[in-house]
């Protein structure tokens, strides 16, 4: 008899493994138990596990611990997969990962099989922005201007801030949107005057604050509350 116990959650594998031994153990108090893994591993061991009884019960406890985990190991287990399953022992293996082919020998053969995976982490968007090596999302920035959603455009440039982008990068992303929705017709948020009219305001804070005039941080931060 085969169990399989898999996947990448090594610790919740191990616990659920752990827990089969010990219910085996309990049904039968007789039954030897052996753990066969890839320092002790022979052909001639494999067999003799096999094929072998207990003096007093007629089967014994196998764990199986990664095998499968070495390809030289794998082919001698997998091949004698259809015995393994007839032997009278119990064999109970445990594997962290496993090839697609070594899997569907095991649903072939396995009275059980459980799978755990780890749960994926649900990045925050401060670590996707990082992981691409960004403070801010563009695209993001824009379409808040572009919605005219003040609320979160003001909100996006708080965290602008605060990762201290600097004030041309968030310059840039307002100046192009707005060219953007002055090239086309379409727009239900802006009038084309007041498209040109926040170009030319924008035109004229860049210039302002670099000729000292202005805080170019300040100047943007009045620019979203104005629109």
């Amino acid at each position: 008899m085969i169990f399989l116990f898999h996947g990448d959650d090594t610790t919740k594998a191990r616990n659920v493994t752990q827990k089969n031994i010990e219910a085996a153990k309990k049904k039968h108090l007789d039954a030897e138990f052996f753990k066969l893994a890839t320092e002790n591993f022979s052909e001639n061991r494999l067999d003799e596990l096999i094929a072998s009884q207990g003096l007093f019960y007629s089967g014994s406890i196998i764990l199986a611990d990664n095998l499968l985990e070495e390809d030289e190991v794998s082919e001698i287990v997998i091949k004698k997969m259809k015995e393994i399953s007839e032997s009278p022992n119990l064999f109970i293996f445990l594997e962290k990962k496993l090839l697609k082919k070594e899997l569907e020998t095991f649903k072939k053969y396995a009275k059980k099989i459980e799978e755990f995976k780890k749960l994926e982490k649900k990045l925050s968007k401060k670590e996707v922005l990082a992981l691409k090596g960004e403070k801010i999302d563009f695209f993001e920035f824009a379409n808040a201007l572009g919605d005219r959603n003040k609320k979160l455009l003001w909100t996006l440039y708080q965290d602008a801030l605060a990762e201290k982008v600097p004030s041309e990068e968030v310059h840039g992303i307002f100046f192009w949107k707005i060219k953007t929705l002055l090239s086309t017709s379409y727009t239900r948020k802006y009038s084309g005057e007041e498209l040109r009219k926040m170009s030319r305001k924008l035109f004229n804070v860049y210039h302002q604050a670099h000729r000292g005039e202005t805080d170019f941080a300040v100047a943007l931060e009045r620019f979203i509350l104005e629109i």
